[in-house]
């Protein structure tokens, strides 16, 4: 299928055509006599021009690199030496001798020397193509000239042969040959990508370049030799065997050249190494900044690329907030060897190795350290961030040389580049708990907005006003209205400490605890009191709850209250308002009978028009600017001047308020604020 395709590409057919056109033309016709010779030089340039554009289709779709090129030039300069004696072998197993292979008066001989020569085609169209592509390559400037002016003069000295036959027309083609071997030495020496090798690639190159060099040579003595070959490729082409001749000289110019100044090349190409190494280490860090949030990978990418940056043979990360001073991602070296040689570094006698890069020998931590873990050089440098160190970058080498100074620029680059992603990693990965917190937080705070009542109780002698306004991190402040029997309505308030969705879950708890006993109990000491009993099983030793529950008896006209540790009720009466404070502590706090005994049940006889508070600590602990509370004391004062109100009235005053004394702080617990106003409906309607 693939071949299939390949066939049916233009191009492809062009060069089918053209070389079909060709073989029928020298099968028809001698090439005697300018005309004729000169169609058979034009067919045989269109054979190979259609030959070129096939191959570069096909190269044109690899990125190759120079030591695959000049490997696939020596192969292919090998094979067609070999395909020169191949030839010549055949030609004496089958008894044909050259006069009859150079005149191909049969059909096989013709077909034989003809696919010799369209092979031979093939071969020089891919050595142009190659040696086309390895000048241009890491090429900086324009040189597109200095080939084309090659490309030309190649072409005139090859067509030049035409004039062969006539006398004193020699020095044409001479002196197209003459130009064409100057452009091909100044081409030679615009060599680019040399310098990109590393070393070990340029001694590889040296090999080839000298392979090559001996290959082109025994070409070229090939095909200017009297031999049956050049017979054979001149009599197909005069011009094609020139062109052959002139691309093998080509090549021994270009690969000489290019051998000498591979020799100049190697006693830098350590350096040239290390800096190569150098930039793509820094590069694949750059990319890892961004990228990596597992610290061990990170720490294990770093010291392996410090090892190669550095020139050292080992290397390892001490992190600041690490109190142990654990080696982190040792590489080549062992945790005991590696805390002795930061010992040495951190002695006082290299105490400015804490803020700045610092080198030491260590051959002292030698002793009883097997020969793989003796190290002669050590060098520690600081991986700092916002004047801030984070930790150290430490290397170590085996060789008596010390660090040198390009030793110490690089590992001075390479801990910027290596703290940066430490931090950057620390900033991910704090990034992604935050947004983890965050999430934590939405569930805790729909979880608490679903566990309060979501409408307010309307009855008639009661007037209940409530408020909540969650923080931004959540607590667990809870409130609840139950319609109890005997013609009686209970009501709790509490606050659970912690934050978080923990607090929330106990919330949820508490409610589902006090919803059951509601079923059961009125009262409400004995209510907190099995609250108490039940919550043991499921709250942190760690963690209490202060509540209060009260129970309006509109029979009795009576209000009855347990506090557990809660934060005071207030009560507004006439013009005075006070603190109810019954005696009892936080659920949670003890589970023995000493909860029981310290809770006091109180009962209040009700009047008209009072009015009782209940807030959870968000209010009376809001901050100002100062950090001052907002105060219990200033509650009253807001209540008092609002006896006359209705609590939802009184209740957004209380919140105006303490939003305006608060402005600027952010708040940090719920706020929580209910309120009821005792009307005694009856006794007007009796009267």
């Amino acid at each position: 299928m693939e071949l299939t395709t390949k066939i049916s590409q233009p191009r492809t057919q062009f060069f089918l055509v053209t070389a079909a056109g060709l073989f029928f033309f020298r099968m028809l016709f001698s090439a005697d006599g300018f005309s004729l010779s000169f169609i058979n030089e034009i067919l045989v340039l269109l054979v190979f021009y259609f030959s070129l554009l096939n191959l570069n289709g096909l190269l044109s779709q690899k990125q190759f690199s120079p030591l695959t090129l000049v490997k696939s030039l020596l192969f292919l300069t090998l094979v067609t030496i070999l395909l020169y004696m191949f030839l010549a072998g055949f030609r004496s197993l089958l008894g044909i001798d050259e006069l009859e292979l150079l005149t191909a008066n049969t059909l096989f001989v013709s077909v034989i020397t003809f696919a010799f020569d369209l092979l031979i085609i093939v071969i020089l169209s891919y050595l142009f193509l190659v040696f086309r592509l390895l000048f241009f390559l890491k090429q900086r400037k324009n040189v597109k000239t200095y080939f084309t002016a090659l490309l030309v003069f190649l072409a005139l000295a090859s067509f030049a042969t035409l004039l062969d036959e006539y006398s004193g027309w020699d020095f044409v083609k001479m002196a197209f040959t003459a130009n064409a071997i100057i452009l091909m030495t100044i081409n030679s020496l615009k060599i680019s990508w040399i310098a990109f090798l590393t070393k070990k690639e340029k001694k590889q190159l040296l090999l080839f370049a000298f392979g090559l060099i001996i290959l082109f040579g025994i070409s070229i003595s090939l095909l200017n030799s009297e031999n049956g070959i050049s017979k054979i490729l001149n009599n197909f082409s005069p011009s094609l065997n020139y062109f052959n001749l002139l691309l093998n000289i080509y090549g021994v110019i270009y690969f000489s050249f290019l051998f000498v100044i591979t020799l100049f090349h190697l006693p830098t190409a350590e350096a040239f190494d290390r800096k190569a190494t150098e930039v793509s280490s820094l590069q694949i860090l750059s990319r890892l900044i961004n990228r990596v949030l597992d610290f061990k990978e990170l720490g294990d990418t770093i010291t392996d690329l410090a090892i190669k940056v550095c020139n050292a043979d080992a290397a390892w990360i001490m992190l600041t907030d690490d109190e142990t001073n654990t080696p982190v991602a040792p590489k080549n070296v062992g945790f005991v060897t590696a805390d002795k040689i930061q010992s040495v570094l951190f002695s006082s006698k290299n105490k400015h190795a804490l803020n700045e890069i610092s080198f030491a020998s260590v051959a002292v931590c030698n002793e009883n350290e097997t020969k793989n873990e003796q190290f002669c050089y050590a060098a520690s440098a600081p991986l700092k961030s916002y004047n801030n160190i984070n930790g150290y970058l430490f290397i170590a080498k085996k060789s008596e040389v010390p660090f040198d100074d390009e030793d110490r620029n690089a590992l001075e680059t390479f801990s910027d580049y290596a703290s940066l992603a430490i931090e950057n990693a620390k900033l991910l990965k704090s990034s992604i708990e935050k947004e983890r917190l965050e999430r934590e937080l939405d569930v805790a705070r729909e979880m608490q907005q679903k566990l309060l009542p979501q409408s307010i109780p309307q009855l008639e002698r009661l007037d209940i006003s409530s408020v909540f306004v969650p923080a931004f991190e959540v607590g667990g402040d809870y409130y609840d209205f139950f319609n109890l029997p005997n013609n009686k309505f209970g009501f709790i308030i509490a606050d659970v400490s912690g934050k978080g969705i923990s607090a929330a879950f106990v919330m949820a708890e508490l409610r589902g605890i006090v919803e059951s006993l509601v079923l059961t109990y009125d009262n409400p000491k004995e209510i907190l009191v099995k609250t108490n009993a039940i919550i043991e099983r499921t709250l942190e030793k760690k963690s209490f709850i202060t509540a209060v529950f009260g129970v309006f008896d509109f029979t009795g006209e009576k209000l009855y209250l347990s506090r557990a540790g809660h934060s005071s009720i207030l009560l507004l009466r006439d013009d005075n308002i006070r603190e109810i404070l019954p005696r009892g502590v936080g659920l949670g706090l003890t589970y023995s009978g000493k909860f029981e005994f310290y809770l006091e049940e109180y009962s209040l006889q009700l009047k008209e028009n009072d009015i009782f508070v209940l807030y959870t600590d968000g209010i009376t602990e809001a901050k100002d600017g100062k950090m001052a509370d907002f105060g219990v004391a200033t509650l009253k004062n807001i209540i008092s001047a609002s006896k006359d109100e209705a609590v939802d009235t009184i209740a957004k005053k209380i919140m105006t308020e303490v939003s305006l004394f608060s402005q600027g702080t952010p708040q940090h617990d719920d706020i929580t604020l209910l309120l009821f106003k005792w009307k005694n409906n009856l006794e007007k309607q009796h009267g």
